[in-house]
């Protein structure tokens, strides 16, 4: 126990023993006051009983004799004074002088009062030794109670406060002696003071952070202009690298189908590859609407199982999955994913034409379920997906085939359709052996 909680201790002790004693004796001198006026009555008014009872006797006795009356009061040490009237009762030196009115004369009786007094004074140990019983009793039980929601608090409160002194710079808190109570006191003004000072402080902070933070969303702002002009920039190049090579071929040939014509050869296949080129811009500039504005469809449940052996079928006609196995391992049960069957089938067509073209000879379909919405990855074992692709494999125009295999929209037409979806495409290089895994996550239907 420390000597600044003990001084508080003894100081509320103290207090608690002046208290106890002032009020005990107060206590007891009303109780002794009360005791000493209920015995008085109560012995008076035995003395009034027999009085009377005296005087009715000397009245049946003698009946009109005055004399006979006052000779029989005088022996029986009363004083009987006819045609007189009692007045008030007279105290004097302990005594009483008693009257009674009996049959037209006043009878009257000195009273001594001493044996009242006696009893009365005997009555004093016991009333002050209960009085201070119960004082000593109840000012045990505040003490008590006092130490444990008064005094252990502020000890609590006196040790944090030095805990917080010796942790802060400057003047400590709580002044050296005295006790708990009389270190708390001044200890809470500086306190206050000090919590206004860091308030202060913290203001100054939470502004200048505030400041920061404007600065950061302007800069961050600036940034995300400056993403959106390079990803223009970069779809602008892309467009023009995929065009401008039909269309540099598009002028040669026309350029050696002129001379041919003006020459009156004949033109040869040139009509058929100029067709080619033309088409092929075609492809990617349909493509490019594709990404810009998705087909607007109703969604609807898809049958994801079905929709993979629609995309095995599809896979027959198309001259790169010569020599490509697929296997298929979705179950039936699968939950119905969100989205529309066609645009489905053509995400894994996409995803599976993707893996032959990357040297893959096995393509596996895998489906199953996580937290109630179907999930299905499309696992090849290709050459796999470089590092330097991963942040950019959904990108338009970006694309790891080899010149001429592909314009890089695929991809991308893929990310856009699972958005629409409500879901989600991933890519990841795989870990227990060469090759890519692709992770299309729908959302559950209902």
């Amino acid at each position: 126990m420390s000597p600044r909680r003990s001084g508080l201790r003894l100081r509320l002790l103290a207090t608690l023993i002046g208290a106890g004693c002032l009020c005990a004796a107060v206590l007891s001198v009303v109780l002794l006051l009360g005791a000493r006026d209920e015995i008085t009555r109560r012995h008076v008014a035995t003395a009034r009983s027999a009085l009377r009872a005296a005087a009715e006797s000397i009245a049946a006795h003698c009946g009109a004799d005055a004399a006979c009356a006052s000779a029989t009061a005088r022996a029986a040490g009363l004083s009987w004074e006819p045609g007189a009237a009692c007045g008030n009762e007279q105290r004097v030196h302990g005594r009483l002088v008693a009257c009674e009115q009996v049959r037209g004369a006043a009878v009257t009786r000195q009273l001594d009062l001493s044996p009242a007094a006696v009893q009365a004074r005997s009555l004093v140990g016991a009333v002050l030794a209960c009085v201070v019983l119960g004082i000593a009793i109840l000012a045990a039980l505040v003490f008590w109670l006092l130490d444990r929601q008064v005094v252990a608090p502020l000890a609590r409160v006196d040790e944090a406060l030095d805990a917080i002194s010796a942790a802060a710079a400057g003047p400590p808190l709580l002044a050296d002696g005295g006790d708990v109570l009389a270190r708390l006191a001044p200890a809470v003004s500086r306190l206050d003071v000090r919590l206004r000072e860091e308030r202060g402080r913290v203001q100054a902070q939470i502004e200048e952070l505030r400041a920061s933070n404007r600065e950061l969303r302007a800069a961050r702002e600036e940034i995300a202009r400056s993403e959106r002009l390079a990803s223009v920039g970069r779809l602008a190049a892309g467009v023009a690298h995929e065009v401008g090579n039909p269309m540099t071929a598009l002028l040669g040939f026309i350029g050696i189908l002129r001379d041919r014509l003006r020459k009156g050869k004949d033109p040869g296949d040139y009509l058929e590859r100029l067709s080619r080129e033309a088409e092929r811009i075609d492809r990617i500039l349909r493509d490019l609407l594709g990404l810009a504005r998705p087909a607007s469809r109703d969604l609807q449940p898809v049958d994801l199982r079905m929709a993979a052996e629609r995309a095995r079928g599809l896979l027959e006609s198309q001259p790169s999955w010569t020599g490509c196995a697929l296997e298929l391992r979705v179950p039936a049960d699968l939950p119905r994913a969100r989205g529309d069957d066609h645009s489905v089938v053509q995400v894994l067509v996409n995803l599976l034409v993707n893996a032959a073209k990357a040297g893959a000879r096995l393509v596996e379909v895998e489906g199953r379920s996580e937290g109630g919405k179907p999930v299905v990855e499309v696992l090849d074992d290709g050459r796999g997906l470089p590092a330097e692709a991963a942040t950019r494999l959904f990108e338009p125009f970006f694309t790891t085939s080899r010149p001429g295999e592909g314009t890089g929209l695929g991809l991308a037409l893929c990310h856009a359709t699972m958005e629409r979806f409500g879901g989600s495409i991933s890519a990841r290089p795989r870990q227990d052996r060469t090759g890519t895994a692709f992770t299309l996550q729908f959302s559950a239907w209902g």
